[in-house]
């Protein structure tokens, strides 16, 4: 056991010490507090510890509302008061982007700290079904996830009394979405479930017919999807409406889990646009490129999954959009030609969380579109990305937009413009 103080906290939300010429990181604590840890592991030049004891704890620091946060980890943050939490955060990234950026990084908070989250995949083992325990494959029921929408957890309860009844070992996951108080409901198997059509009516009693039922067939462990998918009852894709667009979301459609901040991040880069040309990188099911063509001279959607870009060009077709054009490509082989085609076209992504790899990079460094707007959920691989960038581009703004409240997990708005 050691005791140390914390003095600040790193990307990941973990805290750092030195004592004795050593460095410590530690996670679920704040600044100045005292604790005592156990050191388990030993990483480089730092030992990975755990928190064994709050001997001084923070001002800041509240008990959380979630009796099972410490235990599935999912919720980090949520021993902190929601403001406070995200001055923290903003705290965090301004040192972190120092040398890039010195201008001030405005908060864009999430209207919902609770109850916000639109999709959840919850595990299911030996008829039980709940989350996964922090850095554990075990299994933990729960009867209620206060970040998940309320109607998930009404499913959550009606798959809980179906597993008890009827043995259906075959299910490993159970992914369920809700938008506009409709789900969508998506079984993974190893094969077949039994008495599917008694789940069926049991969903018909709880939410009549504002769900669809699917199953999917998968045995690799290292991914929920497969590409197997079985129709089994209702709606067949949940459909909305974002700044007059309509749209449908497919149960492995990807979408923000917070539609609130997503309207508002939307809202956002929206604002940066006005009658120009506008291309699209990672555009996915291509809601935002449909937004976009609304200020837009001209669009381009450029996205590498052809499932994804069928269904941006039926959203595109169901909206009537004549200046938009989907493109089912990869972004290196596109980018470089439209903005050789295109000099003043804005450039805009929303990458996964490994960034932009070294040729999209050296795409935007060869065509250098004027001005690129980039959303990031990893503040790592945005600087990587930002280091690599930083002869030909500067940080001319810079916001965070909560959509993921009660954890450390920051979505970045960056507006890179060209030197």
């Amino acid at each position: 056991m050691c005791r140390i103080i914390i003095e600040e906290l790193n990307i990941n939300g973990e805290g750092i010490s030195y004592k004795d010429n050593n460095k410590f990181c530690v996670k679920n604590v704040l600044i100045n507090e005292e604790v005592e840890v156990e050191n388990f592991k030993v990483k480089q030049n730092f030992f990975q510890s755990k928190l064994k004891k709050i001997l001084k704890p923070s001002q800041d620091r509240i008990k959380e509302k979630c009796k099972f946060c410490t235990i599935c980890g999912g919720c980090d943050f949520m021993f902190v008061r929601y403001k406070k939490s995200l001055m923290i955060k903003k705290d965090v990234l301004k040192k972190y982007f120092e040398k890039f950026f010195c201008g001030e990084i405005k908060i864009n908070y999430s209207d919902n700290e609770f109850y916000y989250r639109n999709k959840v995949a919850f595990k299911v083992e030996n008829n039980k079904i709940g989350l996964q325990k922090y850095m554990s494959n075990k299994l933990i029921e729960i009867d209620e996830c206060i970040v998940a929408k309320q109607e998930i957890n009404q499913v959550l309860n009606v798959l809980r009394e179906y597993l008890k009844q009827y043995n259906n070992v075959e299910i490993n996951h159970a992914v369920i979405r809700c938008l506009n108080g409709h789900m969508s409901i998506a079984i993974v198997c190893s094969k077949k479930p039994r008495f599917l059509n008694i789940l069926v009516e049991k969903l018909k009693n709880k939410f009549n017919d504002k769900f669809g039922l699917y199953v999917n067939y998968n045995t690799n462990n290292k991914k929920i999807f497969s590409d197997k998918w079985e129709y089994v009852y209702g709606q067949k894709e949940l459909q909305s409406t974002l700044f007059g667009i309509d749209f449908y979301v497919k149960p492995y459609s990807f979408m923000q889990i917070n539609e609130n901040v997503m309207e508002k991040m939307y809202k956002r880069v929206l604002g940066e646009i006005e009658n120009e040309i506008v291309i699209e990188g990672y555009s996915g099911i291509g809601l935002l490129s449909c937004i976009l063509s609304k200020k837009a001279k001209k669009v381009y959607s450029i996205e590498l999954n052809n499932s994804a870009s069928q269904d941006a060009e039926k959203t595109k077709k169901l909206n009537k959009i004549v200046n938009l054009e989907n493109i089912n490509g990869d972004c290196n082989i596109f980018l470089p030609k439209l903005i050789q085609k295109h000099k003043d076209a804005t450039f805009i992504i929303d990458p996964p969380r490994s960034g932009l790899g070294i040729e999209i990079l050296q795409s935007i460094l060869k065509s250098r579109p004027k001005k690129i707007i980039y959303i990031s959920c990893n503040p790592y691989t945005l600087k990587q990305n930002i280091v690599f960038l930083k002869d030909s581009y500067y940080i001319d703004k810079f916001e965070i937009f909560d959509i993921f409240p009660q954890t450390f997990e920051i979505e970045s708005f960056v507006v890179l413009k060209i030197k």
